[in-house]
């Protein structure tokens, strides 16, 4: 084959692989399938790939899930300050807003320039969880809701990994669940939005307890998040009972 030839199909496998949804990218053969249900970050995924172009080859993942994850940090604590000005809740939605774009391009960017590495991937899904659970104790923390609904949730992450690690270990899968990382920042941002809109919002009261706007936003989102993690295990059980393991 001429190296004009070599050029144009290796032109040509680079279109088909940014032309795949999300869910279906992958590196090597032996990585995890990742399947992920979610539309909205299907569809956030394949747009924010468009840009990717634009960063250096000097800048390797790892730097870029760095950036998001710092960003994501800046992001969480941002919630607590808005305590004493609801402006900072400004900065929250920008070091959200850095942390997703940049956990789209770090996985985008190692496979398709070659530079997947474990330790990328457990920086990738540590800083996931990190910036989540951080985002969620500092609005818990913050004026505007209430440690006690944020507590139900506490356990959720821990579950839901342990869960998908054993999908990995048995099928070689990576479930995402419907309400994702995507989902889960779009409420914090929603969070954001409202907080600085409306301020501290007091709904209603349950006895002496005040329900705030903000504890009304986040119980659904819980309680779907324990719901699922419930069918996700029980799920993963009677596959693993059918199979006679």
């Amino acid at each position: 084959m001429s190296e004009k030839s070599k050029k144009a199909e290796e032109v040509s496998q680079e279109k088909e692989v940014s032309a795949q949804p999300a869910a279906e990218q992958g590196g090597t053969k032996n990585d995890p399938n990742k399947i992920i249900p979610s539309f909205l970050e299907n569809k956030f995924a394949d747009f924010t790939y468009r840009f990717v172009k634009y960063v250096p080859e000097t800048v390797h993942p790892n730097v870029v899930t760095g950036i998001g994850f710092i960003g994501g940090l800046i992001g969480g604590l941002s919630f607590f300050l808005g305590t004493f000005s609801r402006w900072f809740f400004l900065l929250g939605i920008l070091g959200l807003l850095t942390h997703i774009v940049c956990d789209n391009f770090d996985g985008y960017m190692a496979r398709n320039r070659n530079q997947k590495s474990q330790r990328g991937g457990f920086f990738d899904l540590t800083s996931d969880i990190v910036v989540c659970t951080v985002t969620a104790l500092c609005i818990g923390l913050s004026s505007y809701a209430h440690m006690e609904v944020l507590a139900f949730g506490a356990p959720i992450y821990g579950i839901h990994m342990v869960i998908t690690m054993h999908y990995v270990m048995n099928y070689n899968e990576f479930p995402f669940p419907p309400f994702g990382p995507f989902e889960i920042h779009c409420a914090y941002v929603l969070i954001a939005i409202l907080n600085i809109i409306f301020g501290e919002v007091e709904l209603f009261w349950i006895g002496d307890f005040p329900v705030m706007l903000d504890d009304i936003v986040l119980f659904p989102a819980i309680v779907g998040a324990i719901l699922y993690a419930i069918k996700f295990g029980m799920d993963l059980f009677f596959r693993l009972k059918k199979e006679g393991r």
